[in-house]
């Protein structure tokens, strides 16, 4: 196929071929035919030149945390018996992501093997690909080309921000007066511990018939926790509950909150669960590198979340702590939240004061935050409010310092 400048190659042609006939200048008739000659020559070069192309991609890391930089190599050979032609390669990738795909080369010779490196900087979490190469092979004077797209495709992974957040929080035993944050007994060795709601998936050689018919409701024996420490953290991303645009949405900090605690939990030995859905079979933990992939590409979306307090205030997920990440809540959300919390020996609460991402709040508005969130510290909770523009680690400095007694202020009031 032709490039811009062989297009124009061959329009000049045909503009001096016929000034040639209408004025009967020889001199444009020679230009016409150079021009053309000139076209042709190009053609056919791009066409016998070697087109025996192989690319290989070799992506380092391929997860990326936020704002870090990794590094793509690649390896172009050909593998024909005749030497390429020039060669324009650009290696497809989002431009927020890559930083120098596009490359000129010489031509390679048979058997030639030539490395290429650019830059990846993680500046937006996601899910991207990259690839497949585009080559185009050129003739020396640029008037003719012949594309090819080489190459498999490789993912890259950018986590959300990640907070380096400070050691001290407790995460054993209740906070506050009350037995509502008093942790299960659970019995020792490999004796089943508990019994819970049946969920999909659910081995059907474990239901508990007595407990099953005692209750009206399909019930199944909950084995014993592993040693490790257990954590639950769950994300509240319904998107009407929401508010801003953009990476400086609320949504976005609630990703940003529930990535950091994910990462602080798994540098602290906690096996646990993100949920943003209720469940659909039995909880199994997960590593944090899945979560945070998770993160990386989740997005606003509808959720049940009252079927999610309900399956968690009947002891679906267990024991352990429960951290929740979610939009202050309202007095009938406040009331399921703290059932829930009663099947959870620990419990914390981020909450993210939406509005303050939507503007400025209205009058009274601190105050009421304050009154929900001191609801759920009389309940057994610690809890920290974070608004725009908040730093999470002096969030997270707050609910180490709470005590028994100790009432939370608003956040960025």
């Amino acid at each position: 196929m032709l490039t811009d400048r062989g297009k124009v190659l061959l329009a000049v042609s045909l503009v001096a071929w016929f000034i040639h006939r209408t004025f009967g200048v020889p001199e444009a008739m020679m230009a016409a035919m150079a021009a053309i000659a000139l076209v042709l020559v190009g053609i056919v070069a791009t066409r016998v030149a070697s087109a025996q192309l192989v690319v290989r991609r070799h992506v380092q890391p391929p997860r990326l945390f936020h704002d870090a930089r990794g590094e793509v190599e690649l390896r172009l050979t050909n593998h024909g018996r005749l030497p390429t032609a020039s060669i324009q390669l650009d290696d497809r990738a989002p431009s927020h992501l890559a930083e120098g795909a596009r490359f000129a080369l010489r031509p390679l010779g048979p058997g030639e093997t030539i490395r290429l490196r650019y830059r990846l900087h993680g500046r937006h979490r996601g899910r991207y690909e990259l690839g497949p190469a585009r080559i185009a092979l050129r003739d020396p004077f640029g008037v003719a080309q012949r594309v090819q797209e080489l190459g498999d495709l490789d993912t890259v992974i950018v986590y959300p921000p990640v907070w380096r957040l400070p050691a001290g929080l407790p995460l054993s035993g209740h906070l506050g007066g009350g037995v509502a944050g008093r942790p299960r007994i659970r019995p020792q060795g490999d004796e089943l511990a508990n019994v819970r709601d049946y969920v999909r998936g659910d081995d059907l050689r474990k239901v508990h018939w007595r407990s099953t018919a005692h209750r009206g409701t399909l019930m199944v024996r909950q084995d014993e926790s592993a040693q490790s420490p257990q954590a639950v953290v769950v994300l509240d991303g319904r998107a009407h509950a929401h508010r801003g645009t953009g990476p400086g949405s609320s949504f976005e900090s609630a990703v940003t909150v529930a990535a950091s605690v994910t990462y602080h939990l798994s540098a602290r030995g906690y096996g646990f669960q993100l949920l943003s859905q209720p469940l659909a079979g039995p909880p199994r933990p997960e590593p944090w590198e899945l979560v945070l992939d998770r993160l990386a590409v989740i997005q606003p979306q509808w959720a049940d979340m009252d079927a999610l307090w309900k399956q968690l205030s009947h002891g679906v997920v267990g024991e352990g702590v429960l951290f929740l990440v979610a939009p202050v809540p309202t007095p009938t959300e406040l009331r399921q939240i703290v059932r829930a919390g009663r099947a959870f020996g620990s419990r914390v609460a981020l909450l993210i004061d939406v509005v303050t991402f939507a503007g400025r709040p209205p009058v009274g508005h601190a105050t009421e935050i304050t009154q929900r969130a001191n609801a759920l510290r009389a309940a057994g909770w610690r809890v920290a409010v974070v608004g725009a523009g908040d730093r999470l680690d002096d969030r997270w400095r707050e609910l180490i310092a709470q005590r028994s007694g100790y009432f939370v202020r608003s956040g960025g009031a």
